[in-house]
């Protein structure tokens, strides 16, 4: 290749490179995104364990021996279904002593009412004094009384011994059973420690998980 020759092609490769530069490199795409306030969302892992929200220990109004047992771990109860049974022996007698109470003394005021009436007939022909009249009163009165205070001992009674079956106080399901059938169990309405615990359930509709998170993982 002789040296005009090399000249003209020297001359080429320039000017295709000055063409090369001159070209404007294409504009920069940019995406429009509104601006918002948002949740920054962060994750963590931890080891945990899934606990009920809700837990009940299970206790007696009655104290005394376990006769009976009628539910077992992971059983689902309703509210009211009968759970134990405690010995009924003592809360029966009371019982049946009440109810024995309530007729003598329903059979001591008809004999009170029947003297006062027979008083006030006397008084009206002032066959007895004053003082007798008033003395068959009082006794019609006091026979009243007796009557009452014997419903509320028959009341009392009924309900110590319906207090024997202990129930579901919630809609739950037993996750531990402390007692076994012959132990005996003191009451949570007597026993200043708050009474034997029977049974322990929950409501397992609702849980929450308890973990370790490091705060690292979240600060």
């Amino acid at each position: 290749m002789n040296s005009s020759t090399s000249l003209r092609v020297g001359l080429l490769l320039t000017a295709l490179a000055a063409a090369a530069c001159s070209e404007e490199a294409p504009p920069p795409v940019y995406q429009a995104i509104p601006v918002a306030r948002r949740d920054i969302v962060v994750s963590a892992s931890a080891a945990g364990a899934v606990e009920p929200v809700t837990t009940v220990d299970v206790k007696s109004k009655a104290s005394g021996e376990v006769i009976a047992v009628y539910v077992e771990t992971g059983d689902a109860v309703k509210p009211g279904q009968q759970l134990v049974r405690i010995d009924q022996r003592t809360p029966l007698n009371a019982l049946r002593q009440a109810e024995a109470n309530i007729e003598v003394a329903k059979a001591q005021l008809a004999n009170a009412d029947a003297q006062l009436k027979r008083a006030e007939d006397l008084h009206q022909s002032a066959a007895i004094t004053d003082q007798e009249y008033e003395s068959a009163r009082l006794q019609a009165a006091q026979a009243r009384a007796q009557l009452v205070a014997a419903e509320r001992t028959l009341q009392d009674a009924k309900i110590s011994y319906e207090d024997t079956d202990v129930r579901a106080p919630i809609a739950g399901t037993i996750i531990q059973r402390t007692v076994a059938l012959g132990t005996v169990i003191s009451s949570a309405m007597s026993n200043v420690g708050g009474g034997t615990v029977l049974l322990q359930m929950a409501n397992l509709d609702t849980v929450q998980v308890r973990a370790l998170v490091d705060e690292t993982d979240i600060g």
